[in-house]
């Protein structure tokens, strides 16, 4: 059988949670900020070492991706500048045609 609603809803009103207060609080919290506070850039690095590294991989591949695709880009452009140079010096009648 279930309980009646109102001696539930009484209980919750009545229930109340009073934790005792730790005199120390205030003053831990403040040593942690201040320690964060002096903190040296590689302290905090090492500390962080995961998250830097994976930051370096992906800056890594995006410019290695990059480099190759720009690279790429160039040789086919220096590839086509010689087919059309090439061709121009094979037959002088499609100079017009062909140069850029």
């Amino acid at each position: 059988m279930n309980p009646p609603r109102d001696s539930l809803s009484a209980v919750l009103h009545r229930w109340r949670v009073d934790p005792p207060a730790d005199p120390n609080f205030r003053a831990a919290v403040w040593q942690r900020v201040d320690a964060q506070a002096r903190a040296t850039w590689p302290a905090y690095v090492r500390s962080h070492a995961t998250a830097w590294s994976l930051a370096a991989v992906v800056m890594l591949g995006v410019a290695a991706y990059s480099g190759t695709a720009l690279a790429q880009a160039r040789v086919r452009a220096e590839r086509e500048a010689m087919v059309i140079n090439y061709l121009v010096d094979l037959d002088p009648r499609v100079q017009a045609v062909l140069k850029p």
